[in-house]
């Protein structure tokens, strides 16, 4: 690389939150004299280490749901809509995949940036997405400075905060990565600024978005009743309270609250989900009856366990 690229003057220290120093191909720290480099794709990797301990939550079969046209309606009439709500000129997308939202955002003229672990990069890559405006890292350790964005998206990344493999298999102290994931979250928002956050719903006990196991789950009776069903329909029925990986709306609010935000308010998930699983098989005659249902969720359920998904917005 030749001068200076934008990101200079943007990024920080995950240690001491200290601006970093651009060189040739680099950042570096000057107080703590970490530096961090590009990966084979040309990406930059900002950690304290062990990004790859944490797995690679976009698989190629989710990386094509991303990139389907379900996907790019949710961004055109649900997140994009959501985002210019309010007035703002910075967003981040923590955990972004394979990075769709953000190359619409900076077409549109914002300061955007989009951050995951290493594993989506090389779809980054694929479809030439800006090596300055992504960035890999830990979604616990931000590297950017304190009050930096006027909005974030964290779409279906918490509960994969505190995973053993990025998955669904908790880790010991996988609560301190929640509060960890929240105070970052909350640090690199600008006072009045806002977070939108979503993922399903740990009370509802269908969840039609994640495997039933991983690599690292244990076996059992259960656990083989629970993926053939899965196998079959595509849902996971789980158990709605007790240790998941999966969070509530109460839990996520009482997270965010303990770690300072202003307030937090449930949103509608109406216009999100192109409910691509009913399109065939088993649940195709259920489509609208599932369309129905959470076009017409009453506002005072949105945050019960009748939701099927939390959607809920932060503001700091």
């Amino acid at each position: 690389m030749t001068g200076k690229s934008k990101l200079s003057g943007v990024l920080c220290c995950p240690r001491c939150h200290g601006l970093l120093s651009e060189g040739h191909d680099s950042f570096s720290c000057q107080a703590c004299g970490l530096t961090f480099g590009r990966n084979k794709e040309g990406y930059l990797e900002i950690a304290l280490g062990g990004l790859e301990k944490m797995g690679q939550t976009t698989t190629g079969e989710l990386a094509r749901l991303q990139a389907s046209s379900g996907a790019e309606r949710m961004d055109d009439e649900y997140i994009i809509p959501y985002l210019r709500r309010e007035p703002f000129a910075r967003m981040l997308d923590v955990g972004c995949g394979i990075g769709r939202t953000v190359p619409k955002l900076l077409g549109l003229g914002y300061e955007a940036y989009g951050v995951d672990l290493p594993g989506p990069s090389g779809f980054w890559s694929r479809q030439q997405r800006g090596k300055n405006s992504f960035i890999c890292c830990d979604a616990c350790a931000l590297p950017f400075p304190d009050g930096y964005f006027d909005v974030l998206t964290s779409l279906g990344v918490i509960e994969h905060i505190g995973t053993i493999v990025g998955d669904c298999t908790l880790a010991p102290g996988y609560r301190q990565a929640h509060r960890r994931y929240a105070r970052d979250l909350l640090r690199v928002t600008r006072p009045g600024g806002r977070i939108l956050i979503a993922r399903p719903n740990k009370n509802f006990p269908l969840d039609p978005q994640h495997a039933v196991s991983d690599q690292a789950s244990r076996g059992g009776a259960m656990m083989r009743m629970r993926e053939q069903i899965f196998s079959k329909t595509g849902i996971n029925i789980h158990c709605p309270f007790g240790a998941y990986h999966l969070l509530s709306y109460r839990e996520i609010e009482k997270l965010f609250q303990e770690a300072g935000a202003a307030s937090v308010r449930p949103l509608s998930i109406k216009g999100y989900f192109a409910l691509s699983m009913f399109d065939s098989g088993l649940l195709r005659p259920l489509a609208l009856p599932a369309r129905l249902y959470i076009e017409h969720l009453p506002r005072r359920l949105w945050r019960s366990f009748l939701n099927p998904y939390v959607m809920l917005e932060v503001k700091k």
